[in-house]
């Protein structure tokens, strides 16, 4: 799913015969608040950001982009408990988005709840077949679902989506790291050490700690 603009225009003109100066207003004032709220982010200002994204989404509910730049205020804020909520939210009215399932399943994977991670990161993924596999996060829907099939030590399942999260971005350091890791565990000790020097290749300076241990 692809993100839209994050500046967005106010309705510049309305029949005056429908609207009145007051109905205009109040047509752009959740524009204005998300447009504000933005502002508030590129100077920092997250909870203020937060403040104006939920009084935005309070007025209009279908402003997409104020769900997703939520997503942006919160990680700053912590506020995950208002985040949760809000997400799901937008998913009853965006369906089959599958950028929302993806920050949703990022949630629960952070609050150890495995299972509701994977159905959410599984959503994203079936619908991100539709939608298109183009946007640039798709990579990460496979990455964090192997993730939390590593975590449930499930690692057929964990290296496919690792293997699948490569083929959408080689360049990932993290991916390698953890595919090592799940390689290793079912017996696969040079594949586990080829992938982890290449994590180590692109930054990922902790893969190092498991070349020296078992790459003898």
């Amino acid at each position: 799913m692809k993100k839209f603009g994050l500046i967005l225009s106010l309705v510049a003109s309305v029949c005056t015969t429908t609207f009145g100066q007051t109905d205009l207003a109040a047509i752009n004032r959740p524009i204005e608040l998300l447009n504000d709220a933005n502002h508030d982010i590129e100077e920092g200002n997250y909870e203020t950001a937060v403040q104006k994204l939920i009084a935005s989404i309070r007025l209009n509910p279908n402003q997409r982009e104020a769900y997703m730049t939520l997503n942006t205020a919160c990680s700053y804020t912590n506020q995950v408990s208002i985040l949760k909520s809000y997400l799901i939210k937008a998913k009853e009215i965006f369906k089959e988005d599958d950028e929302l399932c993806y920050y949703l399943g990022n949630i629960y994977q952070n609050e150890n709840n495995l299972s509701k991670a994977i159905q959410e990161y599984s959503n994203a993924i079936k619908y991100s077949k539709q939608n298109g596999e183009d946007f640039e996060l798709v990579y990460a829907y496979y990455q964090n679902r192997a993730s939390c099939y590593l975590k449930q030590n499930l690692y057929t399942q964990a290296i496919a989506d690792y293997n699948y999260a490569l083929k959408l971005n080689q360049e990932n350091g993290a991916i390698y790291a953890n595919r090592g890791i799940a390689l290793f565990k079912i017996g696969k000790r040079a594949e586990a050490i080829k992938d982890w020097r290449k994590a180590v290749e692109l930054g990922v300076t902790s893969a190092s700690v498991y070349l020296k241990r078992y790459a003898r």
